[in-house]
């Protein structure tokens, strides 16, 4: 095992030394069972050997025990240690992607600089929707009581035979539905298990109904409370979904991500004072803390270089201003080291993106109406006094890549 162990470390070290950017992934996981820490580091890049199109590829570098306590001095030395053990150069590192802990925050900086650590989306958006439920205390025990009647059905072998007999009369076999319970680790479960419970809680109140020491049903104003999270919550889960991938690039959705959910927030009309008490907690933690991605160099520049969404999901001008005077200068170095004459500068466009409307609760039917709007309208055009080296001119210019919204999440 230990010879297979250095055979295989050290193919991927010839591997990692013939890449020249490299992104990296990071958390530090604590064992269920003990209070044993390891920090993991996971490596992204694309191997272009022997000149063949560029593919995506994701290797786990390491899940290193830790031994002392969290500081950003010791996880910035548990950095060093794995680059160094591997080969790879600190230039080579592009950016190091992390939760929002200070340690950890405080230790890519002092491992790289600023500027070189992108937020995990992922767990921002785990933040705003624990954030959102906090807010509201009774929405939380809302949660709590349908938990409660899920845990009766779990424990109950009885009520659920007879969750399943309702259900056998109307559905095939392979059909039938059983509740879900919810896991605290998991923010999507709570929305799984109240969205399978309001499909059964006609049934489901008929079965409690008819026992002792059962649960109460829980009132028809809750469930209409519970059917208003559902739209609001339903969004987020589809954003943690596709921004989780490991199959595709995810960093130029970080930004369309962000706004579509602050528009699509700004556009639903929940039906019950809690709804409304959860739809203005959820806004508020969007822009506090999804509206600074667009802000960041790394997120900003991938989004205007994806050709599905380009500048049309920024809200800020200078956001876009200085990503693409960052993408010029790295143009112009790029045909210096070829020894290319630099690119004819062009004065600077800024499209006028409409302002869109979006009545649906999917995540990406805001852009599909963004598409539309673009196509209907006549563009007008800002001229600033920057300039851009012609081709990505022509590249901010040509028409948008518009694809089926089961696309979105497939790199172009």
């Amino acid at each position: 095992m230990e010879q297979r162990y250095a055979t295989t470390k050290a193919i991927l070290k010839q591997k990692l030394s013939e890449i020249n950017n490299i992104a990296l992934t990071s958390d530090i996981l604590t064992h269920t069972n003990s209070t044993r820490s390891f920090i993991v580091v996971t490596a992204h890049f694309l191997n272009t050997a022997n000149n063949c199109t560029p593919e995506h590829e994701m290797v786990t570098l390491t899940a290193r025990r830790m031994y002392q306590a969290h500081t950003a001095g010791y996880i910035k030395e548990c950095f060093e240690n794995i680059t160094d053990e591997l080969t790879i150069e600190k230039d080579c590192i592009l950016s190091i992607t992390t939760d929002g802990g200070a340690n950890m925050v405080a230790a890519v900086k002092k491992f790289l600089e600023d500027g070189k650590r992108i937020p995990c989306m992922a767990h921002l958006l785990n933040l705003i929707v624990d954030g959102a439920t906090r807010d509201n205390a009774p929405v939380l025990q809302i949660a709590n009581r349908v938990k409660a009647i899920v845990t009766y059905f779990k424990q109950s072998v009885n009520a659920m035979d007879d969750l399943r007999a309702e259900q056998e009369g109307q559905k095939k076999e392979g059909e039938v539905l059983t509740l879900i319970q919810s896991v605290s680790t998991r923010w999507n479960s709570c929305l799984d298990m109240l969205e399978r419970f309001n499909t059964l809680s006609a049934i489901v109140a008929k079965i409690l109904a008819t026992r002792r020491n059962a649960p109460d049903m829980i009132t028809s104003s809750e469930l209409s409370v519970i059917r208003d999270l559902i739209i609001l919550h339903t969004p987020f889960k589809q954003a943690t979904e596709q921004i989780s991938g490991d199959q595709y690039v995810t960093s130029s959705l970080a930004i369309p991500i962000a706004n579509l959910l602050q528009k699509g927030l700004e556009e639903v009309k929940p039906f019950t004072e809690f709804g409304v008490a959860v739809q203005k907690s959820l806004l508020n933690l969007v822009i506090a803390k999804l509206e600074p991605l667009e802000r960041h160099l790394h997120l900003a520049i991938a989004t205007i270089l994806d050709p599905r969404f380009k500048r049309i999901h920024f809200n800020s001008a200078l956001a876009v201003s200085t990503a693409i005077t960052a993408l010029s200068k790295e143009i112009r170095l790029e045909h210096r080291r070829r020894g290319q004459l630099s690119p004819e500068l062009r004065p600077t466009t800024t499209t006028i993106i409409p302002n869109s409307e979006n009545s649906s609760p999917s995540l990406w039917s805001g852009h599909e109406k963004i598409m539309i709007d673009i196509a209907a309208a006549t563009s007008s055009l800002l001229s600033t006094s920057d300039g851009m080296p012609s081709e990505l001119k022509q590249y901010l210019d040509q028409i948008y890549n518009t694809q089926k919204r089961e696309s979105y999440k497939i790199l172009v």
